[in-house]
């Protein structure tokens, strides 16, 4: 199985001890490691870190979660979460990969993606 297939480029990153309050919406990549309280909507791939924290809805393309997300994530292609994560909230994605030790409770649907809309 190959280790990551997806774009993983960063473009924007939030750092340790930032703290964001409502939508914040990103072309491409972006890596948090502090606070953001309100809808979080990523292009590319959205990397939070272990400091890193969300209280709000996440809709991105690829996800890997190493800190807390608490609202509804919807990853177009893949959600991760790795070890010592905590996820709150409902998910919807098409492929998802828990590693031991990952708090999550929730709902989890999963769909192949369907190409033609209708």
């Amino acid at each position: 199985m190959s280790k990551k297939e997806f774009s993983s480029t960063m473009d924007s990153i939030l750092g340790s001890g930032s703290t964001c309050r409502g939508s914040l919406k990103v072309e491409g990549g972006l890596r948090i490691d502090g606070t953001v309280d309100g809808e979080v909507i990523v292009s590319g791939t959205l990397t939070v870190g272990r400091e890193g924290l969300i209280s709000g809805d996440v809709t991105v393309n690829q996800a890997i979660v190493g800190g807390t997300i608490q609202g509804t994530v919807r990853a177009e292609q893949q959600l991760e979460l790795q070890s010592g994560s905590r996820l709150e909230g409902d998910i919807f994605t098409r492929s998802l990969v828990i590693e031991d030790g990952v708090f999550f409770e929730g709902s989890c649907k999963m769909s192949h993606g369907n190409e033609s809309g209708s």
